[in-house]
């Protein structure tokens, strides 16, 4: 091998020994040096202008001047790119202005360009940002309820309601403090309450009562005062009194009592939007929302005068037109005058004073301020008493045209341009006429945002310019920043943004405003409640709901809101140890499917209750539609899962058996016939079941087919057997509950010792022994029940070391025939396949049982037991027929058992034989 390398080293030198010279030295460098010496070596000779000569030589046979060209482009100068191609001349003032035009569209359009980019950044990843946290919100969400179902459900001591709350919301999500706890309890009562009035067919003031159960929580922040607000902003847009009159009459509710219950759902939830209906609803919400800032305006202007005595000097006239002036005076008056641009009429800032008389709601005070100065207005702005007057007493506060136009002419001539006109002045002009809707702000007068939006709902026409919708989209074009401010930082709002959507109508954004802040979460559930009840929800379809936000949003339809993702995500946390609250809430989701004229019905009625369940599957949201009654299903549907939900999570409650319905003590696990007549004194109605109707189930048969029997099947699946039975049994399913034992047993029926079967076996006796009494499920699946138990005995028997009793049990059961009879044999073991499956799933046990009981009494009598010589071997021949018989039995049925028992079986006969 080293001869072959030598010789093929040799062939490669031979092969460059011819190019060798011994007159030339050998270069024994490297690529890198080799590169740098050539590279120096060029640098060295003299430049050469051959090739560019010849490079310009060929360009110029295409035309192209080399040179020229390359002297523009070292001299470009691109700050004049946009100069005109011709010189303009210094007289050609159109030809100027054309190009600066020119100039500023393009610049224009360029830092609209860089804007926009900017801000679609900005958006996305504020959007990323918000979806992210809504994930990991509802993850956290997700995991910590398993978590925290697991770590509770060990607890048994719970001493109040309080306790319950405050060590279940640990598993729900982040730690809830004292004063959430002490508000959601505030407000869990004006929920059962708004149930008991549904339940008696009346209606209910729900957001007075939030309002009040918002102001009882103790030392209030500022942002619950303004959550209170916006509670107080939605009374005044429904329009929703304080208290309702007393019934001084079992009938007087249904004629005279006012209807709050889906009062709006009709107009609301309509696909046409451009009904006298819808339009009068808008103009409504507009007024509402327009006086709810009327009187937080005046509330701060009398804390405003009550808090400056001294400079307001009210005096003792408590008329309010005296206590505008003390206002003015506090606010525009300084160090013996007033303020620049306030215009005095006959002595006092009038425009100002009439102006703050309509803002915080007084109209009819300017209207007799107005009056009583006629004479000094009228020489300063002739008719314009005229205007106010008519303007005042305007039911939707809106001037004919003739009247609208001679304000604008005013307006345009006297006051659009001069800088010296009183600001309220101006404002007020503009009310009146609505005059430039675009320029939205008004010096001195739109200082702040609630007078800002004041202002806009003041000048808002349903007949022109969009109305309240065009608002809202002006609104939403400005966002939640600039309302609340930067999210999570110093000084930010909580509650302004959404107080700001409802003003405008965007009701669904509100709520959805609210619960992106954990803060904010218990207001934002029982808003959307209150809106519900009112008839202002829309909620989406399953197919719409998204799983991150219950907000969806949708370019072919309105916003739309998911009550039941709000209120399973608020009870969640204490649904397992409070599931009576938990259910009130789950009351509130058929608000989204009754009709709207559900309401003018009591509930609690029997015939209105069968009617009313005939149209239940068609309920709607009020539009009428296919669509709608579809949605109203759905919420149905939801409604109904989510109470079997509750049902089977809160099996482990003490309060179960209130929930669902108890029994009397001598009947442990069995109903009446008919559970729902008073007659029953062996049944107790459960809560569930008391308010069935608000579920829209109005019969038992309903109640148990939609709540009843879907909630055993699922707490069967979750191998909670005593509460699936109970519920079966409170359904009248009775052969459902003897199938179930069966098969609970059959599976059991091997595990003495087990806690779980002595619980399935405590269970069966119960129940059987009730229903052989009561005569309920007889047949196949009783008699299963009774064999499996009596085997259950038997082998308690035999672990007991009571072999003939374990014996006498099993003859008695009649599974297998010990009488040696081949005939009586082959039969049973061709009847084996007509046994129930728990029976026949058993084989192998009770063969096994029977043949060690055999062996147990063999042994004994072999040793001695059972009295003398001639009775002891009567009772071994006796137990070796008897073995024989088993084994034949078993070797016809050998397929149906593991060759292992089989083997057991013949090795015991075997020992039993000797």
């Amino acid at each position: 091998m080293s001869s072959d390398l030598s010789a093929l080293l040799t062939q490669s030198k031979n092969l460059t020994s011819h190019l060798s010279r011994p007159d030339l030295p050998s270069v024994n460098l490297s690529l890198d040096q080799i590169e740098a010496l050539s590279r120096r070596l060029v640098s060295r000779q003299p430049a050469s202008s051959n090739d560019t000569d010849r490079a310009n030589y060929l360009l110029a046979q295409a035309h192209v001047d080399a040179s020229a060209l390359s002297h523009s482009i070292a001299h470009l100068n691109t700050s004049t790119t946009f100069t005109p191609l011709q010189p303009l001349q210094d007289t050609d003032v159109a030809g100027y202005l054309r190009i600066a035009h020119e100039q500023n569209l393009i610049s224009t359009i360029e830092e609209g360009r860089r804007d926009t980019q900017a801000e679609f950044y900005r958006v996305l990843e504020e959007r990323s940002q918000r979806d992210w946290e809504a994930k990991k919100k509802r993850v956290f969400e997700e995991l910590g309820g398993r978590v925290g179902g697991h770590a509770h459900a060990g607890h048994r001591e719970r001493e109040s309601r309080a306790h319950t709350k405050s060590s279940l919301t640990a598993g729900g999500g982040p730690s809830v403090s004292l004063q959430m706890q002490s508000k959601m309890m505030a407000y869990d009562r004006v929920i059962t309450d708004l149930n008991e009035a549904r339940l008696r067919g009346v209606s209910y003031p729900i957001i007075h009562a939030l309002i009040d159960a918002s102001l009882s929580l103790p030392s209030p922040s500022a942002p619950a005062l303004q959550l209170t607000q916006n509670f107080h902003l939605l009374s005044k847009i429904t329009a929703e009194p304080p208290a309702l009159p007393p019934l001084t009459h079992a009938s007087a509710h249904i004629l005279n009592a006012p209807l709050f219950e889906r009062k709006f759902a009709r107009t609301y939830l309509a696909d046409n939007q451009e009904t006298r209906e819808a339009v009068a609803l808008r103009r409504q919400i507009a007024r509402g929302a327009r006086e709810a800032l009327e009187e937080q305006y005046f509330d701060i202007l009398e804390r405003t005068v009550q808090a400056r005595p001294v400079e307001a000097r009210l005096g003792g006239d408590p008329s309010v037109s005296n206590r505008v002036r003390a206002f003015l005076a506090v606010r525009y008056y300084r160090g013996g005058e007033w303020e620049e641009r306030i215009e005095l009429v006959a002595g006092q800032p009038l425009w100002a004073k009439l102006f703050y008389l309509v803002r915080t709601g007084h109209a009819q005070e300017a209207l007799n301020e107005a009056l009583q100065f006629q004479q000094a207005i009228e020489n300063r702005e002739a008719s314009f008493v005229a205007h106010f007057k008519t303007w005042i007493e305007s039911p939707e506060r809106k001037l004919p045209k003739p009247n609208r136009d001679h304000l604008q002419a005013v307006y345009n001539a006297h006051m659009l341009h001069s800088s010296t006109t009183d600001p309220f002045k101006l404002a007020l002009y503009k009310l009146m006429g609505k005059l430039e809707p675009g320029r939205r702000s008004v010096p001195m007068v739109t200082g702040t945002t609630e007078d800002w939006l004041w202002m806009q709902l003041a000048m808002v026409d349903e007949d022109e310019d969009g109305g309240l919708r065009a608002l809202a989209e002006v609104l939403l074009g400005y966002g939640e920043r600039h309302f609340d401010g930067p999210p999570n930082q110093p000084g930010s709002r909580k509650g302004v943004w959404a107080g700001v959507l409802l003003m405008c109508g965007q009701f669904e954004r509100a709520v959805a405003a609210l619960w992106e802040y954990q803060e904010t979460e218990i207001e934002a559930v029982h808003l959307a409640i209150a809106l519900a009840y009112h008839g202002l929800l829309r909620v989406p379809s399953k197919a719409e709901t998204s799983d991150l936000t219950p907000l969806s949003l949708s370019p072919a339809s309105p916003p739309a809101l998911s009550l039941s993702t709000l209120i399973w995500r608020y009870i969640r946390q204490f649904v397992k140890m409070d599931a009576k609250e938990a259910m009130q809430y789950v009351y509130c989701i058929p608000l989204s499917s009754s009709p709207s004229s559900a309401s003018s019905s009591s509930l609690s009625s029997s015939t209105n209750a069968n009617a009313m369940f005939g149209t239940s599957t068609n309920a709607t949201q009020g539009t009428g539609t296919g669509s709608g009654a579809n949605i109203g299903q759905e919420q149905l549907e939801t409604a109904w899962d989510l109470t079997r939900r509750i049902i089977v999570l809160s099996s482990s409650s003490p309060a179960w058996d209130t929930l669902v319905g108890s029994l009397s003590p001598s009947l442990p696990l069995s109903s009446s016939p008919h559970p729902s007549t008073p007659a029953s004194s062996s049944y107790t109605t459960g809560l569930i079941e008391q308010h069935a109707a608000l579920l829209q189930l109005h019969t038992k048969d309903a109640f148990s087919r939609h709540i009843l029997l879907p909630a055993a099947s699922a707490a069967l699946e979750s191998d909670r057997l005593g509460e699936a039975v109970k519920l079966y049994d409170l359904a009248g399913e009775w052969d459902t509950v003897v199938r179930c034992l069966a098969g609970a047993l059959g599976n059991t029926v091997g595990n003495v010792g087990g806690r779980g079967g002595r619980g399935v076996e405590d269970v069966a006796r119960a129940v059987l022994g009730v229903y052989e009494r009561a005569g309920r499920a007889p047949g196949r699946e009783r008699d299963a029940v009774v064999k499996l138990l009596r085997i259950r005995e038997a082998r308690e028997a035999k672990e007991a070391g009571r072999w003939e009793v374990a014996l006498d049990i099993m003859e008695s059961t009649d599974l297998i025939p010990l009488s040696n009879d081949m005939a009586k044999i082959t039969r049973r073991a061709e009847e084996f396949r007509d046994l129930h499956e728990a029976l026949q799933k058993n084989l192998q046990t009770y063969l096994v049982l029977t043949m060690d009981a055999l062996a147990g009494v063999h042994a004994r009598a072999k040793a001695g037991g059972g009295g003398g010589d001639g009775g002891r071997q009567m009772t071994l021949a006796n137990v070796r027929k008897k073995s024989r018989s088993v084994m034949v039995f078993a070797g016809i049925l050998k397929y149906r058992m593991s060759p292992d028992v089989y083997s057991y079986l013949a090795r015991l006969d075997v020992e039993i034989a000797l």
